[in-house]
Parts: structure tokens; C-alpha cells; sequence
């Protein structure tokens, strides 16, 4: 991939968590260079694994997180941890829908989940005002990035989210949104980024965090954008986020041994 990417964290991935405790064991899947990582490590203190099929971004994550590791998220039974290992939040950061069946990974993975652990994910929202505009105007061009990022493959509404949540068997306990009037132009404001010279063509890219426009935006703009975007959140979210933990089924319905020894843990 020549085109450059650029890190922009989601600011409301720590937020959904700061009622945690501090120093939690977490598992980024898809963990990219590991900004958000990097991010539950600076403000909590939580100790991150990430894992990530790019050995470009692997490469900078080692330098971010605990540890990292060139993984293939859709075969977590093969990661390089003990099948003693546990994590207290498992974290999929805008992963879910580069995935052809992303329920069947996100049930997998939970076998990696400690007794009370949480799961947090994060889906863009393929309903978003600018998208609604495109597709009455007959247009449905992808792009470098953004809700029609070229390797998107799966889709989600506000409404399919949480259900898609819920039948793959996780107890939503919090939600959030990220903010949509204004982050439907990243991608050109990223494109005068990259025509003006302003950026490093390093793997992921920080120079849009960096920048001081941003950081204005951040201070200034973002807390009453969301403000609004909460009044219509199908609408005008970027983004969901749900913190949300694993609902136990009656041992006796399951027959995969894998299955149940991962409810024999979770019931422990």
C-alpha cells in the first residue's frame, strides 16, 4: 500500500473506559501501530498485547505497547500466548468490519476474555448524514479511508450494531459515539496534507494529531460537535463505541470443547 495513512485515535475509546481499574491486561485485535494502545497505557497504565497482520505497523507498535506481534486476526487460536493467558479488555478498535464474518471472529477471541473481563468495540456508521447525501445523489465511491474505506467489508447502522452486538452474545453496559458533521472531510484535509508536504511518509503517519489545527479542533469544537451529534446519533455519529461483557449461556447448550471450557472460565 503506497498511499500514507495516517493516525488519527479515537478520543472516546478512553473515555468509555476510565471508570476501569488502572493496570488492566488488554488485547488490541488489529491494533495497527498501536495508538489507542499507547493511549490506555499513558492515561491507565494498562499493560497492551497487540496483534496485526501489517509487519510495517507491527514494527512501530513494539516500540508503543508491551508487546506486538504479526498476527492473523481471524485465527486467534494460533496467537503466540498461552492457552493460560488472560485478558481483562479485549479491544477492537474499527476492525470488525474489514472481516467477512466478524461475529465468528469476535466469538473466538473471547476465549482469551478473564472471568468479568470487557470487550470494547468501535464500528464506523455506514448511515451517516454524508452517506445518505451520496447514495440520494446515486454515488457510492470508495476511498482511501473513511466510512468507505477500500477494505471495508461489512457494514454497520446504529440499529445493526447493537444487534449485531447482542446476538453475538455480549450485555452492552455502556455506549458512546464519536462525532460526524466534520469528519466526513478528514480525507481531504488529509489529501492537502500529503500535497503540501506535510507529513513524514512514515508507517501511520502522526501528523495530523500533531498539527495544531487539530489539536484546536480538539480543545474547541469536538465536545460541542458531539454535543449535537448525541440529539440524532444515526445520523451524525462517525462512530459507535460499546463497552460490553460476555452474557454466560447454560453449559448444557454448549457442545465445542473449546466453547466450554471458555464458559467453565467465564462461570469460574
Amino acid at each position: 500500500m503506497n498511499r500514507p495513512y495516517f493516525e488519527i485515535a479515537n478520543p472516546e475509546i478512553p473515555k468509555i473506559v476510565k471508570d476501569l481499574p488502572r493496570g488492566l491486561q488488554v488485547l488490541d485485535v488489529g491494533c495497527g501501530s498501536g495508538v489507542h494502545g499507547a493511549e490506555l497505557k499513558r492515561l491507565f497504565g494498562h499493560q497492551v498485547a497487540g496483534v496485526d497482520l501489517s509487519e510495517a505497523s507491527i514494527a512501530k507498535a513494539r516500540s508503543r505497547l508491551r508487546e506486538a506481534y504479526v498476527a492473523d486476526v481471524t485465527n486467534p487460536e494460533v496467537y503466540p500466548f498461552s492457552e493460560s493467558r488472560e485478558f481483562d479488555l479485549i479491544l477492537f478498535s474499527d476492525i470488525l468490519e474489514h472481516l467477512y464474518d466478524p461475529a465468528d471472529v469476535l466469538a473466538r477471541h473471547l476465549f482469551w476474555l478473564a472471568p468479568g473481563g470487557y470487550v470494547l468495540i468501535s464500528v464506523p456508521n455506514i448511515a451517516i448524514w454524508s452517506m445518505r447525501l451520496s447514495l440520494l445523489l446515486g454515488r457510492f465511491e470508495y476511498q482511501d479511508t473513511g466510512t468507505l474505506d477500500r477494505t471495508h467489508i461489512r457494514y454497520f447502522t446504529r440499529r445493526t450494531f447493537m444487534r449485531f452486538a447482542r446476538e453475538a452474545g455480549l450485555e452492552i453496559r455502556r455506549s458512546r459515539i464519536t462525532p460526524g458533521i466534520l469528519r466526513p472531510f478528514v480525507p481531504w484535509i488529509k489529501r492537502i496534507y500529503e500535497r503540501a508536504g506535510a507529513i513524514d511518509r512514515q508507517i501511520d503517519s502522526p501528523s495530523i494529531m500533531e498539527s495544531g489545527p487539530y489539536k484546536f479542533y480538539m480543545k474547541w469544537f469536538y465536545p460541542l460537535e458531539r454535543a449535537v451529534c448525541r440529539l440524532w446519533p444515526g445520523l451524525l455519529a462517525f462512530q459507535f463505541i460499546i463497552l460490553a461483557v460476555p452474557r454466560v449461556l447454560p453449559l448444557a447448550d454448549v457442545t465445542d470443547s473449546r466453547s466450554r471450557r471458555l464458559l467453565e472460565k467465564q462461570s469460574a
